[in-house]
Parts: structure tokens; sequence; C-alpha cells
């Protein structure tokens, strides 16, 4: 099987706005925390293996390093308005916070709870985080770092479990549903040389056409989206364990430690050492798993 970079991927940046939910006719990632709320209509993403759902009233706390995408959704996209926030991964590791509350950022599944399990959090708020970056401020920008901080470490203080509330996917088609189960295979054997003949079996479906399915979902290649499962890994381990880059090579599952190098330096644009060293990460820091 090959691995394509098929995966639209993003730099990461601080950056608020609010507006109407876009389009996204592809899964992409990006080394940020993102920050959601939404107001009128709901969010729906394939993320990861998960399919999630953010209510009008609530919030969604997740590690974009996960390849996501934002379904279409059977109400009109137009009235799902948003607040995003984009926080790089390396900032919200300066902030300390608890090992209970890393894991669970890092642990590859959305946190989603009411809005005011994060404090009071509304789309006004991420209104002002705008502006507040917009001015150029040293000191404002100071002042919304430490806004949205609070909000993330009073969510994660909140919210205990991992567990997503029950989604109701009506009027969604089943290719969805096949989709999902494909990804959450795939998050699920990442680890190990997997084949698109076992993947499709987890969804009942022969392999060209679950292949050809996948892409039409998640706009994106199974082989590409397995890599990036396998990056993102190898970057929670560089972020949170003492592992060498050769062990995280094997865990994470590339087949080779040369072409974890070459994978790694192509989809994140720096070796596995350089982006443990930028993020501030210790080689002896504890492993936070859960």
């Amino acid at each position: 099987m090959s691995y394509p970079a098929a995966l639209v991927l993003h730099t990461p940046e601080l950056w608020c706005l609010t507006g109407p939910a876009p389009t996204m006719r592809q899964a992409h990632c990006h080394d940020d925390i993102e920050l959601n709320v939404v107001t009128d209509a709901p969010l729906r993403y394939l993320f990861g293996g998960t399919l999630a759902e953010i209510r009008p009233g609530e919030v969604g706390l997740f590690w974009a390093a996960m390849p996501h995408r934002l379904l279409d959704s059977p109400a009109d996209m137009s009235r799902a308005h948003v607040g995003w926030a984009h926080v790089p991964v390396r900032t919200v590791l300066g902030w300390s916070l608890p090992d209970a509350g890393l894991a669970r950022l890092l642990g590859g599944r959305p946190v989603v709870a009411p809005m005011e399990a994060a404090g009071v959090l509304d789309l006004s708020a991420f209104d002002r985080w705008t502006e507040d970056l917009a001015t150029g401020s040293v000191e404002r920008r100071r002042i919304a770092m430490l806004e949205i901080q609070a909000h993330i470490r009073r969510l994660l203080h909140s919210v205990r479990g991992t567990d997503l509330p029950s989604v109701e996917w009506d009027g969604t088609d089943d290719g969805v549903r096949h989709a999902a189960l494909m990804a959450r295979y795939a998050m699920a054997h990442f680890h190990d040389p997997i084949t698109a003949a076992e993947v499709a079996t987890a969804a009942h479906l022969h392999p060209n056409y679950a292949m050809t399915l996948f892409r039409r979902v998640t706009g994106t290649t199974l082989g590409a989206y397995l890599t990036q499962c396998r990056v993102a890994e190898a970057q929670r381990l560089l972020l949170t364990t003492n592992a060498t880059t050769a062990a995280i090579a094997v865990e994470a599952g590339f087949g080779s430690q040369s072409g974890f190098y070459a994978t790694f330096n192509r989809l994140c644009g720096m070796s596995p050492g350089a982006y443990r060293r930028r993020s501030g990460s210790s080689q002896s820091a504890p492993d936070r798993r859960n």
C-alpha cells in the first residue's frame, strides 16, 4: 500500500474568528489545539475514527493533528455560526496543564460539553480575541491568550470523562457511516501493517468500492489517512514521553526508521528531534497517556 500525502496540512498559528461554518471538502490537520463554540445549527465532524457533533450551545475542544473533516449537515450550514480559536500545541504545552488534562487533550478524541463547562464563553469572546490579535498589541495578545487558556483549563477540569454523547445522523447517507467504520478501524490498527481489504471488511464492503467511498467522504486516500494517524501518534509520543525516536517509529507503526524520518519531515517540515525541541518537550517527560 502506498502512502501519498493527500491531506491538507496547515501551519500552526494562533488565530480566532467567528462566522458561518465553512464547507470542508477534504480532511485536514494542523498542530494546534482547536476550540469551537456553535450556535443555531450543529457541526458534524468525522474526527479520526469518531463521528462527533457539536450542538448549539456546546463547546468542542480537540488536538487538530488528527485528520478531521467537517461534514455536510442536513441542516443549513450557513446557520451554524461558529467561534473558532487555534492555539499551537507548543504554546499549550507551556501552560503546564495537569497530566490528566493534557492526556485527554492529546488522546485523539474531541471533548464536547455545554458551553458553561468552559466558563462564560460565547461568540462575543471570539470576536474580542480576534480584535485583540488584529491590533498587533503585545499586551492585548497576552490578555487574549490568558483568557483562552482559562477557558481551556476550566473545560478540561470540568469534563472528567472522554465519552462523546450519542449522535443521531438523521439524513446522512450510509456512505458516512461506512467511512466512519473504516476510519475507526484504521485508528485502532494503524500501529500495524494493514491492507485496504482489511479496512474494507470492517465496513462489509468490497475493497475497490470501499476505497472510492472512503475518499469521497474524507476527501483523501486511506493511505494518506493512515500516514497522518501515524504521524499524529509520533507527535504525541514526542511531546509526552521520553522514548527515543527509533522506539517511536516502531510504536507509531512505521516500517523503518528511515521511512519515519522522511515522512515526518515531509508532513511536519522538520525532523522528529527538532519537533520535540521546538515544542519545549523534555526527553525525560513522563508518559501522560491514560
